[in-house]
């Protein structure tokens, strides 16, 4: 059987998780590591509360604090992260500062941000639960390629087993949800 990039990809994360103690760390790094393979250096990781039907921001990468207090927490279905959560697929927004799926005061805080553009994809469990949202930002329009939807579904598979698989990771989560650990940034 021949291993494709995206399996030996996917085969090494395994390996850089598994081999993590620290899973915020780990968390926070692929984050990262997720906005720069798509030419970013904004990104953010937005967990599932599931009792408010609404997506808390969990780590934050170089997405300035205006931007992130004016988005708050994100219902599911709005704005590009909650609809990419809803709907388990990708969604982007080439131009948030004139987009309808983004509130006036929300579009204002992006404006003020220099926060153009976005695109989101679903963190899905191995049994297909979405669990949050993985983002990277612009200054500019954009519109991502396939393949960058591609990666960062990718990144977005290492997230959800590095917060899946342990009783540590699941209180990381909940803590974070219930607004008990502050995000990371």
């Amino acid at each position: 059987m021949e291993i494709n990039d995206d399996q030996m990809f996917f085969s090494n994360g395994k390996r850089y998780v598994n081999a993590s103690s620290d899973v915020s760390k780990t968390v926070r790094d692929l984050v990262r590591v997720a906005a720069e393979a798509v030419g970013s250096n904004m990104g953010a990781l937005f967990l599932l509360d599931e009792n408010n039907n609404a997506l808390k921001p969990a780590v934050m990468v170089n997405l300035p604090e205006e931007y992130v207090s004016g988005c708050g927490d994100i219902p599911l279905g709005q704005q590009c992260c909650g609809r990419a959560a809803l709907l388990k697929m990708p969604w982007h927004v080439e131009d948030i500062w004139n987009s309808a799926l983004f509130s006036d005061e929300i579009r204002e805080a992006a404006k003020r941000a220099s926060v153009r553009a976005c695109f989101s994809v679903p963190v899905l469990t191995a049994d297909n639960t979405c669990i949050g949202s993985l983002s990277s930002h612009f200054s500019e329009t954009y519109i991502p390629s396939n393949y960058e939807l591609d990666r960062h579904r990718l990144f977005a598979e290492l997230i959800a087993f590095a917060l899946c698989p342990s009783a540590e990771s699941r209180n990381l989560i909940e803590g974070i949800v219930a607004g008990t650990l502050e995000p990371a940034s």
